[in-house]
């Protein structure tokens, strides 16, 4: 068995990066979104942590369903999900709507990893250690690039643009996905 092509494997890879990129933008806007919504640290706090409310229990759904349906279209679901998620953050205008933003994308982020994990395990063997470092490079070059990019991008166009920018960018991904 041939296993998912390289290209695929990068894609798993930049899905992972970007998952951190779009995760961790709300950290980078912290004190201009807490500032424009009057948030104190638990307001802020409710946002963030909404993510996990909802990408904890999808980690275990999209584990489930990656052994019963096709991973690629469960890849392409959950990244168009939470590269929508995350678009629209950008025109959010109520801590109502970060908070089910933030619920969106954890539900869709939460496919990255089962799905990703279970394609790098039909790479061969001799590949897979390669194949890894993908997903591993994702990891870490999200918060990185996330973080650079994010403070460049309100510094030039406001917190706002990050999150559109940010968004459109994920669900660009999902097109060579899909080819």
């Amino acid at each position: 068995m041939a296993g998912p092509s390289r290209l695929v494997v990068w894609l798993i890879g930049i899905a992972i990066a970007l998952n951190y990129v779009d995760r961790g933008a709300v950290s980078v806007a912290a004190p201009l979104v807490q500032d424009e919504f009057g948030l104190n640290a638990t307001g802020y706090g409710t946002i963030v942590s909404a993510f996990y409310w909802t990408y904890v229990p999808a980690l275990l759904l999209a584990g489930w369903l990656a052994d019963r349906i096709s991973v690629p279209w469960l890849m392409a679901a959950g990244v168009a999900i939470w590269g929508l998620a995350t678009a629209l953050m950008g025109v959010a205008g109520s801590v109502a709507g970060l908070i089910l933003l933030r619920l969106l994308m954890g539900l869709g982020e939460g496919v990255a990893f089962p799905g990703g994990s279970k394609l790098i395990a039909a790479v061969p063997e001799a590949r897979r250690a390669r194949a890894n470092v993908a997903l591993s490079g994702g990891i870490a070059l999200g918060p990185l690039v996330g973080t650079l990019a994010g403070g460049a991008l309100i510094a030039a166009f406001g917190w706002r643009a990050m999150f559109i920018i940010f968004g459109l960018v994920t669900l660009v991904w999902v097109l060579p996905w899909l080819a």
